[in-house]
């Protein structure tokens, strides 16, 4: 984990839609794994401490209510 907090959007852990665009609206799922197992929907602009920079992973189901999509990496 990263002591370093950032903005999910930019972050290697959110997981979206495959063909969802990045940004602060964009809803996706936190796939951290400490944090994958409380099934959080969280959008493009929210942000924690586990930030690791990097590309989102992209899942059909990644947006839905509550998310149904597997962690993808």
């Amino acid at each position: 984990m990263s002591n370093e907090w950032g903005l999910c959007k930019d972050c290697k852990w959110w997981q979206i839609e495959p063909k969802a665009s990045i940004a602060n609206t964009t809803m996706g799922l936190c796939i951290d794994d400490k944090l994958f197992p409380y099934n959080i929907r969280v959008s493009g602009n929210s942000g924690c401490n586990h930030f690791m920079p990097g590309k989102p992973a992209h899942a059909k189901g990644s947006s839905s209510q509550p998310p149904t999509a597997k962690p993808t990496r």
